[in-house]
């Protein structure tokens, strides 16, 4: 049982240390939203307004989904999750002026949540 554990061990140090030499030290931001839409409306003008935001912040957008499958708990049906490089740069993004004023057609339009979150860091070895 000591050798399993110790070869289980010595294998994720190996998996995750070989991953951390090629990743940046700095971690991603995520923007990660779950949402339904009640208003299609209001919801196409935060679109408008929001959509084009993303990239000026270093964001990009990796999953955007309007029907996604619930598997587990409550979720709603729209799943979308907006990269930056950092959380600092996914924060500024959603504080900024330009998406305050659009993620007002959101909260109006919508129900459900979203969170900022930072992507996984490997210890340093």
């Amino acid at each position: 049982m000591k050798k399993l554990v110790s070869g289980t061990a010595i294998a994720l140090a190996l998996a995750f240390g070989s991953a951390g030499h090629a990743q940046d030290a700095r971690a991603p931001g995520y923007m990660i939203a779950n949402y339904t839409i009640k208003d299609q409306a209001g919801f196409q003008k935060y679109m408008e307004e929001a959509g084009p935001l993303a990239p000026k912040f270093g964001g990009k957008i990796i999953v955007f989904n309007l029907n996604a499958t619930a598997v587990e708990g409550k979720p709603q049906s729209v799943m979308a999750i907006a990269e930056f490089p950092s959380v600092a740069d996914a924060q500024r993004f959603y504080d900024s002026p330009e998406y305050t004023a659009a993620r007002k057609f959101r909260v109006a339009s919508t129900e459900g949540s979203v969170v900022i979150t930072e992507g996984f860091v490997p210890p340093k070895q």
